[in-house]
Formats: structure tokens, sequence, C-alpha cells
């Protein structure tokens, strides 16, 4: 309980004060030597994350108590690099907190379709009357992370990407979770099937930032597409 404290604030969860009183409930029944023992277990951990700003914790209150009464919300949000607001209509199932994000995975009445939408996105939120029902053994983890990876069933076009180098950083690249489709690890060598699209989309900006201490051993079309975003960031820091 007293890490989960610690973990708790640093992710700006909304209930964090519940754990802290809690944990004070504890300490008040508790003698000297178990108030030690819980004062040296809450300082044991810290936890560092990035800064995040608190003015959402409303919204993340009120989607939590949403999702436990099961009412439908009115949320108005925008999308990634939009500034267009979007109403919609949701049956929410589940939040989810990811790479630093809160997510709140529900159905959207528009879309006909569960969907995730980030909370920090969220610019109004109106809880409504109504009333839903939540699919049985939905997994918010499941669908979150199958929208996520990268599929590669049934898709023509897969193929390998076979990079090498040192073993700290391969084991930190198979850990990235766009390269979720390892095939096959070795001390010096990691193997991915992955779109062919989205290798040459999205694979050089991953990589490029641990420098020399890997190569792309295939495909060659990758690496020659790693020379062309060298090329291109050099032209414009030119300017």
């Amino acid at each position: 309980m007293f890490h989960a404290a610690v973990f708790a604030e640093e992710a700006g969860y909304y209930g964090g004060e519940a754990l802290n009183r809690a944990i004070s409930k504890l300490s008040k029944y508790s003698n000297q030597e178990q108030k030690t023992k819980v004062n040296q277990h809450f300082t044991s951990l810290e936890v560092i994350s990035r800064l995040s700003s608190l003015s959402k914790e409303p919204f993340l209150k009120e989607l939590e108590q949403a999702v436990a009464d099961r009412y439908s919300v009115k949320i108005l949000h925008h999308k990634s690099g939009k500034k267009q607001l979007n109403n919609r209509l949701i049956d929410p199932y589940r939040m989810i907190y990811w790479n630093n994000k809160w997510y709140v995975i529900g159905f959207c009445h528009l879309r006909n379709d569960i969907r995730s939408f980030r909370v920090d996105r969220i610019e109004n939120l109106m809880l409504t009357e109504n009333k839903f029902n939540p699919p049985e053994n939905f997994s918010a983890r499941d669908f979150f992370m199958k929208n996520l990876l990268p599929t590669i069933e049934d898709k023509e076009g897969i193929i390998s990407l076979v990079i090498s180098g040192d073993k700290s950083v391969l084991t930190d690249i198979c850990q990235h979770w766009f390269l979720g489709h390892l095939q096959e690890r070795t001390t010096n060598q990691a193997v991915f099937l992955l779109e062919k699209d989205m290798i040459h989309t999205y694979v050089p900006y991953l990589l490029l930032p641990y420098n020399k201490s890997i190569q792309v051993i295939e495909p060659i079309s990758l690496k020659k597409r790693l020379i062309e975003v060298l090329s291109e960031l050099i032209k414009f820091h030119q300017v």
C-alpha cells in the first residue's frame, strides 16, 4: 500500500488522497515500532516520472465514477495535431494509464465501436443519466495493446527486420512496444517481423537515437531509408 501511494502520486492518480488517508489510519493505530516500519516502507521508494498537469484531475475523478456507476458521458475532445473539437457520447468501460498518459476505453456511440480517448485531450466532460452495461470479460489492456501494436496477421508485405548490436542496447530495443513481434533473439542480434511500409515509415526514427550502438542487417532498403532521413535532417538544420 505504501508503494502504491507513491506510484499513484507520481502518476497523477485521482484517488491518491484516499490511499494517503488509509496509510494515516494505519499509522494512527500502530505502536512506535510499527510506525517506524511504516515510515521506512513509505520512504524506501521514489518514483521519477514526467511532469504532468493536474488540470485534468477533475476529469479523471468524474470518469472513474462514471465507469464505476456505469453512466454514459459526453466529452468534447480533439485529436492529435488537430485544433478542431469533436463531441462524443461514450460508455466508459475502463481507464488505463500507459506511457505517462491516462486513457478512457469505451463504446463510442458515433462510431458504433469501442475506442480509446486520451484524457489530456478532453476539453469538457458531462455526466449523463444514461445507464449502460459493459460487455462481459472485456479486457481494456488487450483491446488497447491490440490497437497499439502493428498487426502482422493475414497481411502481405511482412518482412524481417534484423538488428545487431550491444546486448544491453538490444534488450532496450526489444522492450519497445512498437517492436512487439520479436521472432528471434541471440546475444548480439534480434529479428522482428513487421510490415514493410511500417519499417520504412517509423523504424528509422526509432533507431536513430541509438547512433552507432546498433547496426541494421536486414532489410537493405531500411539502410537506404536511414540515410535519406539523416540527409533530410542535415538539410533542415543547415538552413
